[in-house]
């Protein structure tokens, strides 16, 4: 099997199971535009099934929104719509995941600032690395 990294936003609050046991959760990257100008957009389902990291990370650590690194192996799956209907899906498994973005630091900074979340993060500007100044 082959490790995929993926790095992205999540589209939307994770889904955790009650005892933690799994958490699934959609990032979302931006790559470049279309041919009408539309932003282009990749997304990736991932599940966690580490009991502490969904508790100790996943649940306190990520909302809509946030960045997030995530390392694992893609796996097909095969589910059944409320229809009735068989479907396939491809999902990243969670080996490692790293959060560039936590929830808690977004509510503390908007908290001490008395302003409300944000209901879209702000884009991420590229650092611009200075030229070496010849000496």
């Amino acid at each position: 099997m082959q490790t995929m990294v993926f790095t992205g936003r999540l589209s939307a609050d994770p889904q955790i199971s009650e005892d933690f046991a799994k958490a699934v959760f959609r990032l979302i990257e931006k790559r470049g535009v279309d041919a009408a100008g539309k932003p282009r957009l990749v997304g990736v389902n991932c599940v966690s099934w580490s009991k502490g990291l969904n508790e100790k990370v996943v649940a306190p650590g990520l909302a809509r929104g946030c960045e997030a690194v995530v390392t694992g192996v893609f796996v097909d799956t095969q589910y059944e719509t409320r229809d009735g209907q068989a479907r396939a899906a491809k999902e990243l498994v969670v080996n490692r995941l790293t959060v560039l973005d936590w929830a808690q630091d977004r509510e503390a900074e908007h908290a001490a600032a008395g302003e409300p979340p944000e209901a879209e993060p702000a884009p991420v500007r590229p650092r611009r690395r200075r030229a070496a100044q010849a000496a």
